[in-house]
């Protein structure tokens, strides 16, 4: 009854329901860990009122129905607040800010959520480069760190050489399918996303010109341009997707600017915060967003869909492993299928029509009956990669290193490449 009461107001907060939806996993995880425990059912209703009274700090608290336990005349329970020996302590290594509404963000906040819920203690260091990589995860170890969780796709390349100077460490690798004896490797689909996302740009747009920001820091990148490419052939067979990159938020309103000179009415996201969301909303032209976060710009009637990545179940399956010992280095790939690539429904700025035809495609591509690279594939220089008759191998998507024929990538160059964290002094916070 409690919980039913609680999920319905929460139901208003989309974000704040997904962590409770995920606390809930957790809690009772945790109750089937005492099952058979004398007074499981008493402790259990006096954790549960406790994790409603403070349900934005997720703190649960456990009571007992012993009267052994009880205040004297009082009848009241006490609360132990005996605190167990953390089972593991887990640095985590950020290469933006906690602060805002960003991917870092994001990671941090399911940091927070671990930390609460299950044994463990975790600290971290944000803003840091590319560069400084190795020292951080140092750190991090000399401070008693067990295990290190990359928080960014930008340190894929850096982990598994850094990861062989310590083996008694455990990783979580963040973007990389380059699996180790002491390495988690953690991968998405997101090109999935991008694939609907391109077919949607194309239906709302009268120009076989869409436009595309572009993050290169971000791991995925060519595999997510081509799909966002071959969904844009959905509706025009000859359509364009005209890439720009933006190193920085920074740099992204010129990006936009040069997208909507070259004749892109529509504009997808793939970038690490809102910034093009919330720039095209002031200028005026529709957008595709790729984070989830960016259905809070939904008010500047711009916005068509958004996909994203929702990473919470499989964080928190880490973060219980490591308390129960049982973690284990494997690989995943998140997708539609599994739940971790996710689409939005239309929104209101979306032509009519436009969820019909998301209905006919989402469930196509979850199932694998639409798959995206199949069949013949040109590049952009119209050499065939890929015969008619073939479905490329995943291992293949995820190394893709060439644009298939429709992308336009000449504006990428007209802004300067650089790392996109300065290197600054490093700070273990928790």
């Amino acid at each position: 009854m409690i919980f039913s009461m609680i999920y319905g107001i929460m139901k208003k907060y989309r974000h704040i329901a997904q962590q409770f939806e995920n606390c809930m996993y957790i809690y009772q995880y945790n109750i089937l860990e005492v099952f058979d425990m004398k007074n499981r059912i008493l402790k259990s209703i006096a954790a549960a009122l406790a994790l409603c009274t403070a349900m934005l700090a997720f703190t649960a608290c456990s009571g007992s129905g012993d009267t052994s336990g009880t205040a004297e005349g009082t009848g009241e329970a006490t609360v132990d607040t005996t605190e167990a020996e953390p089972a593991a302590k887990i640095g985590f290594i950020y290469n933006g800010t906690v602060d805002g509404k960003s991917f870092t963000a994001d990671i941090n906040t399911q940091r927070i959520m671990a930390q609460q819920y299950s044994n463990i203690e975790s600290e971290y260091i944000e803003n840091v480069s590319v560069t400084d990589f190795a020292k951080a995860v140092k750190m991090l170890v000399e401070d008693g760190c067990t295990h290190i969780v990359s928080g960014s796709p930008v340190f894929a390349h850096s982990m598994n050489p850094v990861s062989q100077q310590y083996m008694n460490i455990n990783f979580i690798d963040y973007g990389s399918s380059m699996r180790s004896v002491n390495i988690y490797a953690y991968t998405e689909a997101v090109y999935q996303g991008a694939y609907v996302a391109g077919m949607v740009a194309a239906f709302n747009s009268d120009s076989e010109k869409i436009g595309m920001v572009v993050d290169p820091s971000m791991l995925y990148t060519v595999q997510v341009v081509d799909a966002a490419a071959l969904g844009t052939q959905i509706v025009y067979s000859t359509a364009q997707l005209v890439t720009a990159t933006a190193h920085a938020d920074s740099e992204i309103d010129k990006a936009v600017d040069a997208l909507a000179a070259q004749g892109c009415e529509v504009i997808i996201s793939y970038t690490a915060s809102g910034e093009t969301v919330d720039y095209c909303g002031k200028k005026g032209i529709k957008v595709i967003g790729n984070l989830d976060y960016t259905a809070d710009s939904a008010d500047h009637d711009t916005m068509l869909m958004y996909y994203y990545s929702s990473r919470d179940s499989f964080y928190l399956s880490q973060y219980k492993a490591m308390q129960l010992d049982t973690w284990q280095p494997e690989s995943y790939m998140g997708t539609l299928g599994n739940g971790v690539i996710c689409i939005s429904d239309a929104l209101p700025a979306a032509k009519d029509g436009t969820q019909d035809i998301m209905n006919t495609l989402v469930p196509k591509v979850s199932t694998g009956a639409a798959y995206i690279f199949a069949g013949q594939l040109e590049d952009i220089n119209g050499s065939i990669k890929q015969r008619d008759d073939a479905m490329m191998a995943t291992s293949e998507i995820l190394n893709l290193s060439w644009y298939v024929k429709g992308v336009d990538n000449s504006l990428d160059s007209f802004i300067e490449s650089k790392d996109t964290v300065e290197s600054v002094e490093l700070v273990i916070k928790k």
